[in-house]
């Protein structure tokens, strides 16, 4: 309980101080806004002066008259007093009626204090000498003035505080010396009445002086508003987009703004006095009914767009407006903006058209196409969806540049255009692929019949201008609802179609049926199955030797990824490892068979080498030859003993970084071997720009052995031409002891193959070796 008083106390001492603080702020302040309030204080109170000053002159002669000047030296002098200081009053007001003061100084505030406490020091005079010994009817004169001159002093110099603190104590001074020099009982009583009227006087004048001087400052504040708003709104005027405008309750124009008078192209003399509504139907009739309904609901509307189309152009206006809420009888009308919005109209009309209209070919794109087959879908129509792609795109725009291959895809567009209906749709999905679907003719008929259209219209080569280039396209069509019944589901069959028709041959187009699709499922599942299949454990490696024909020992294995999945059982290698590529997987397989081999080599293969095929698409990757190092490092394995198996597949695309990317392999230390060598994209200048350390003859030839001349005369010059490289051969695919006593007869170097041994577990790698070189040894 005893916090509550203290806490109240502070409080109250500390608003109290705030208080003062506030309202004697304006006497110290020296920025300009303070100055200009302290003259407009001090010019409130100068206008009050006459009649302040004639207040002085009659109680003065009041009191003269009633005191007598007749043994009263000190009442003249008084008497003249007061005339001087109203004297120097009312000159002061005569000099400054006219011209009212800007500023006022911190020292001007300071001489209306001392001059308003030098006047309460003369009237102080009175009670204070001559109220004790007058008659008791001055004294009460005396005290009537006194009370007057008290009150109605703090009130006008309200705006001064400081002047009206100075009066009031001055002359409650002087009375309490007259009261206690009369004496009486109620001299006591009395003082502390004048004193409660004194302090209610000084608090009022100071309440006085801080509301006034808020005031003034809301006031600076509210013009210094205005100023900005009109200049911003001169501003507005001048450079904005918008249009101002405003009209009388018969719509008449009665204000527009310079921008209003130049969407109208008219002087704003010549507006003044229009009817908005009429000159707005005029330049768009066909928005004239809604132009009237908008007004006539006599609510706000906003961004209300009509089309121009009259006389002065074309264009698009937006308006927005809100009645005037009348003042009299008759008042009202309309205030509103016109923006001129044809740039982004037409600017949003052309994003629509780019949403659904392919930049470069001008063809419906992917998303017209969807909801085009929306449609179709939900209405139950028949319709075909032929998926097309440009044969051997990539390589039109890997040898001639993409220029190029924008104007082929262009002159493709146009080929396709021309070989359908007009109620078919054509669509560029993206890159080379192109879609069109078909209303008219979806019998198996109708869609061959197109289909050879547009053979026929890609017979001609493409004028291209400095260019003639010869295109084809592949065709996969899908039919709704046979096909499909789900957009989704539709183009994706349509696109196994195509894959089916480029498999094929290309240029030529392909229909689905239900085997694309199982296809399609199985190879979707081996794609899902891959992601885990290292981690659960399902890949194995199985070895084969290689036997050396001179030792008649075997020196190495090769190993052979296998999978066994749970549901999908033993999975090919030729099924899986392609898939892997096209999906990116190859490189995490691939380095799990790297690191498996190496350990393998490392622990249960003493003494032989190992030999990995890598995919090229797992070579290309910047992180195989980190993949080599860690595998080589995680074993201990040296690296002479491992051996890495390439195509010549490899060297298609890019034959310079090929061999950029054996010659790091090769500073690690291992051994290249070139697989299937031979067949295929055989070159000998991939003999010339790399150095290999083996030569693998592809299977075929040495399955051809006994039965063609001529494949014994290639594996015969292989084996001559590796050994003047430098080379050791490697035939693989040995399934005969006719085979295998004749290349040895041609002097190959190491045998691998059935005969020898199968693909198996490394447990049963003891078993191998014994059948590979006893069969060597006894032949």
């Amino acid at each position: 309980m005893p916090s509550h008083p203290v806490r109240f106390g502070s409080s109250y001492f500390a608003r109290a101080g705030q208080a003062w603080r506030d309202t004697f702020h304006l006497y110290h302040a020296e920025d300009a806004d303070s100055a200009s309030i302290r003259a407009q204080h001090l010019d409130y109170v100068l206008r009050l002066t006459p009649a302040m000053m004639a207040a002085n002159l009659i109680n003065a002669a009041l009191v003269s008259a009633a005191l007598g000047f007749a043994g009263r030296p000190l009442l003249i002098v008084w008497v003249v007093l007061i005339g001087l200081i109203v004297a120097t009053a009312l000159r002061s007001w005569w000099r400054r009626r006219k011209m009212p003061r800007s500023l006022a100084s911190r020292r001007a505030m300071r001489h209306s204090t001392w001059h308003a406490g030098l006047l309460g020091l003369l009237w102080a005079a009175v009670p204070a000498m001559w109220f004790a010994s007058a008659p008791a009817e001055v004294r009460l004169l005396i005290a009537t003035l006194t009370t007057g001159m008290l009150s109605a002093g703090a009130f006008a110099m309200g705006r001064l505080p400081g002047a009206a603190l100075a009066y009031l104590a001055t002359i409650v001074s002087g009375s309490l010396v007259g009261l206690w020099a009369h004496g009486g009982a109620l001299a006591a009583p009395v003082s502390g009445l004048l004193l409660v009227y004194a302090a209610i006087c000084a608090l009022g004048a100071m309440a006085a002086g801080r509301q006034a001087t808020a005031l003034l400052i809301a006031q600076r504040d509210a013009t210094r508003q205005q100023e900005l708003v009109s200049m911003l709104l001169h501003d507005f005027e001048e450079h904005a987009a918008e249009g101002l405008w405003e009209t009388d309750a018969q719509g008449r124009l009665r204000y527009a703004s310079a921008r209003t008078s130049e969407l109208f192209a008219c002087e704003p003399k010549a507006l003044h006095g229009q009817v908005l509504l009429q000159l707005l139907g005029d330049r768009s009739p066909s928005h004239r009914q809604a132009l009237s309904n908008a007004f006539d609901r006599g609510r706000p509307f906003r961004n209300l767009t009509i089309e121009l189309t009259g006389s002065d152009g074309a264009g698009w206006w937006m308006l927005s407006a809100k009645p005037v809420a009348p003042v009299n009888v008759g008042d009202g009308g309309w205030r509103g903006v016109i923006v001129d919005v044809t740039d982004e109209v037409s600017a949003q009309d052309r994003m629509r058209h780019m949403a659904h209209f392919d930049a470069l070919t001008g063809l419906a794109n992917r998303v017209t196409l969807h909801a085009h087959l929306a449609q179709v879908l939900s209405q139950g129509e028949r319709a075909a969806l032929m998926a097309i792609d440009v044969d051997h795109f990539k390589s039109v725009n890997d040898t001639h540049g993409h220029s190029v291959g924008d104007a082929l895809l262009k002159a493709v567009a146009l080929r396709l255009r021309t070989c359908v209906r007009p109620q078919d749709l054509v669509a560029r999905l993206g890159g080379d692929e192109f879609a069109v679907l078909i209303q008219t003719d979806t019998t198996r008929n109708g869609i061959h019949a197109l289909s050879q259209r547009l053979s026929e219209a890609f017979a001609p080569p493409c004028d291209l201008g400095a260019l003639t280039l010869q295109a084809s396209v592949s065709m996969g069509v899908a039919l709704t609802p046979d096909h499909g019944q789900a957009i989704d589901e539709l183009m994706g069959n349509a696109d196994l179609a195509l894959y089916q028709a480029k498999a094929s041959g290309r240029a030529q187009a392909a229909l689905y049926d239900a085997q694309l699709g199982e296809t399609s499922r199985r190879q979707s599942a081996i794609s899902e199955a891959l992601r885990t299949a290292e981690a659960e454990g399902q890949l194995h490696l199985h070895v084969q030797p290689k036997l050396a024909v001179a030792s008649g020992r075997v020196v190495g294995v090769e190993a052979l990824l296998r999978w066994q999945h749970p549901v999908l059982g033993s999975v090919s290698p030729a099924e899986f490892v392609p898939i892997a590529e096209r999906t990116g997987s190859i490189g995490h397989i691939g380095a799990w068979v790297l690191r498996e081999a190496c350990r393998l080599a490392g622990t249960q293969l003493q003494g032989l080498t190992i030999a990995v095929n890598v995919s090229p698409a797992q070579l290309r990757s910047a992180a195989f030859e980190d993949d080599v190092r860690q595998a080589l490092l995680a074993s201990g394995l040296p690296p002479e003993r491992l051996e890495l198996e390439i195509t010549e597949s490899l060297f298609i695309d890019d034959a310079a970084s090929a061999v950029q990317r054996l010659t790091a392999l090769r500073r690690l230390g291992v051994r290249i071997a070139l697989d299937d060598f031979g067949a295929g994209y055989s070159s000998l200048g991939y003999l010339r720009q790399f150095s290999f350390d083996v030569l693998k003859i592809d299977r075929q030839f040495i399955g051809e052995l006994m039965t063609r001349d001529d494949a014994r005369a290639i594996v015969g010059t292989i084996v001559q031409l590796a050994r003047r490289l430098g080379m050791r051969t490697v035939a693989e695919g040995v399934e005969t002891e006719d085979q295998l006593r004749l290349l040895v007869s041609l002097g190959c170097d190491e045998l691998q193959g059935y005969l020898l041994a199968r693909p198996a577990p490394i447990a049963q790698m003891r078993a191998m070796v014994a059948q590979a070189e006893g069969l060597l040894l006894t032949r």
